[in-house]
């Protein structure tokens, strides 16, 4: 964490902390697709992030502590946008879904239901792509 991110909201440190997540996964089968950036850019539209934020996750990656949100429904939320991301590009990798199955465990989810969780959410994105 900089020092200009010790006075920012605990808000704003949540929805940082979750887009530098969704880079680290973005990365994680070695490559950043356009399709992974597109979901990225929705995410930093919805959350009011700016592209800055961006610029200093990618060069910060590898230095930050992960903060997960306080409340249960901002952390469906980060799951879902993690699952997404992993589908967007037609094809889930395996270092992918290892980490998004990390992440769910650090937003507190519990190990034996975050498979089920996973596939929920991946059965409700083909749902609405159908719609």
């Amino acid at each position: 964490m900089s020092f200009i991110d010790l006075f920012k909201s605990r808000e704003s440190r949540e929805k940082l902390s979750h887009l530098k997540r969704l880079v680290a996964l973005a990365f994680a089968d070695g490559k950043f697709e356009k399709s992974e950036m597109g979901v990225i850019a929705t995410v930093m539209a919805r959350d009011g992030l700016e592209f800055s934020d961006l610029e200093r996750c990618i060069k910060n990656l590898k230095d930050f502590k992960f903060l997960p949100p306080e409340t249960p429904e901002r952390r469906v939320v980060c799951l879902k946008d993690m699952v997404f991301l992993m589908m967007c590009d037609g094809d889930i990798d395996d270092n992918e879904l290892t980490l998004c199955k990390a992440t769910a465990i650090e937003l507190g989810f519990k190990q034996e239901v975050i498979d089920a969780m996973i596939l929920d959410i991946i059965a409700d994105i083909k749902r609405m792509e159908t719609s």
